[in-house]
């Protein structure tokens, strides 16, 4: 009986959430129109945003038209891909680990009466109840690093926001590697009992305690059973885990001017030499503290003590008109672990061979983001306002020119 309920409720979940899907994605009222990326956003991509990819070929194309291609790209490439205009609108970037999610209602009456539609979805003729109450399940970290304690926070309100008892707790840990649920170890304590990460007795804000093992890579799930108000709910929480450590960040970050444009070296002492993707934000410290750039490096690094140069291009420091000193925030590192690395696919196409690989592991090992840093005190006025100029921009200005005059 309790399992079909469990499905009962799923298909009212799915329910509600194609509702949603059908609302945000249905054509536009004839009185509406399509919002178009705005200046800032595509000015902050790190791929050109003049190319679309055509199926699995490779080939690139001018997805719009030409001159305005041709306006868009050279705007754009004012600045390089590896460092870009930073906004606050970009919480990928300027919270990138951030694990929470919408609460989730709890289902007082499940849908009835369900069948699959031709679009593959789930109709209900009767949708489901919900009550005034809702959950949230959230762990302290989208990405867990090492075997140390992690926490999973639970708490549950009512529509006035007053918290919840919650009862019959009964949690399960796994992870989904190549679709084939894997159990793990059991939670290592849970309640609301001021202990073992939970903040106050009492206060119906729950904490879950686990301690991720050495078989504990990749993406893993807590999944919880309970109940609130006598309703039946089922919830779960998920993060990304890297158990052995791959990489760590050491002290001693310098910041300097090089060549027009702010230099930040990070220490790192490389465990597991690989394919690694390294990238942080600076951040001015005035009054409004408004985000200025990205900066991104990545490549093949052998083991042992390296050094990350994460450059902020100068024309994007003078163009922002914000003083230093800067905040460099959301320092980050991961190992790519696929057989085939994006240095193998490029000595391939130069040598002209073909390469392919077996993907028997997960695709990432994180590191431990270290402290931010703070930079000297520089003034915008201090760097360059000189163009980013590559052989692959001129390559790309003149395959540009030649489709306008072939108009």
């Amino acid at each position: 009986m309790k399992q079909a309920y469990k499905y009962l409720i799923a298909a009212s979940v799915v329910f509600i959430v194609l509702l949603a899907m059908y609302a945000i994605f249905s054509p536009d009222k004839p009185s509406e129109k399509k919002s178009k990326t705005s200046e800032s956003e595509y000015m902050s991509f790190k791929k050109d945003p003049t190319l679309e990819q055509l199926g699995d070929t490779g080939f690139e194309t001018i997805t719009d038209d030409a001159e305005q291609m041709l306006e868009f790209y050279k705007k754009w490439s004012q600045y390089p891909p590896f460092s870009r205009p930073l906004h606050k609108g970009q919480v990928d970037l300027t919270d990138p680990y951030n694990p929470e999610r919408p609460a989730i209602g709890i289902i007082s009456v499940p849908a009835s009466q369900c069948s699959p539609t031709k679009e593959g979805g789930i109709r209900c003729e009767k949708p489901a109840v919900f009550t005034d109450h809702q959950c949230k399940l959230t762990p302290e970290k989208s990405i867990s690093v090492g075997k140390k304690d992690f926490h999973v926070f639970l708490s549950c309100n009512d529509q006035k926001g007053q918290l919840l008892p919650i009862t019959k707790i009964v949690p399960k840990v796994y992870t989904i590697p190549f679709r084939e649920s894997i159990p793990s170890l059991p939670v290592i304590h849970f309640g609301d009992d001021g202990t073992n990460g939970d903040i106050a007795k009492g206060d119906n804000q729950y904490t879950f305690l686990l301690r991720p093992t050495s078989n504990d890579w990749g993406d893993m799930f807590l999944e919880v059973d309970m109940e609130i108000g006598g309703k039946p709910h089922n919830q779960r929480a998920t993060w990304y885990s890297t158990p052995i450590p791959v990489a760590e960040f050491k002290s001693g970050i310098r910041d300097s001017i090089k060549d027009g444009s702010l230099v930040v070296t990070v220490p790192v002492n490389i465990l597991k030499k690989g394919y690694y993707h390294f990238d942080a934000n600076i951040q001015g410290s005035g009054e409004d503290k408004d985000f200025v750039a990205t900066s991104s490096w990545e490549g093949d690094i052998d083991s042992g003590a390296q050094k990350i140069d994460f450059q902020f291009f100068g024309k994007i420091i003078k163009d922002s008109r914000i003083d230093g000193p800067y905040l460099v925030r959301e320092i980050r590192g991961k190992r790519n672990n696929s057989p085939v690395t994006p240095s193998m696919v490029n000595k391939a196409m130069t040598e002209g061979k073909e390469i392919s690989g077996t993907h028997k592991e997960p695709l990432w090992e994180y590191l431990e983001p270290p402290p931010n840093y703070t930079t000297s005190a520089y003034q915008y006025k201090e760097f360059s306002g000189e163009e980013w100029n590559s052989k692959e921009k001129e390559e790309r200005l003149q395959f540009l020119e030649k489709q306008v005059k072939s108009k």
